[in-house]
């Protein structure tokens, strides 16, 4: 298998087994139940800058309005929405809600 999901809170987890893999299917796997994406790479101990550029063009794409991130263990960037564990990607996510919520009542 290529990949795994999980679904936790309002988020798709994807556990990529496969650099390789298709992620067509993610955009109809998003929903109003499930809004956010979290993309697992943390399997790898190697991902190239274009792979990695790809994954974040392709999330960003998918996603547009609600959060997205990918797990690696990498330097932080402010550049990329990628943080080390799971636990760093749902505060990503609930920072970035709230980050939303008070530009609607400005």
């Amino acid at each position: 298998m290529q990949y795994q999901i999980d679904r936790q809170e309002e988020s798709l987890l994807v556990i990529i087994k496969d650099l390789t893999v298709d992620l067509s299917f993610i955009s109809t796997e998003l929903d109003n139940q499930y809004r956010h994406l979290i993309l697992d790479l943390s399997e790898f101990s190697e991902v190239s800058q274009e792979k990695l550029k790809n994954f974040i063009n392709f999330g960003k794409n998918v996603v547009k309005k609600n959060s997205f991130v990918i797990i690696r263990q990498m330097e932080f960037s402010e550049d990329f929405p990628i943080v080390p564990t799971l636990q760093e990607a749902f505060d990503l996510i609930e920072l970035e809600e709230i980050e939303r919520q008070l530009n609607l009542k400005i």
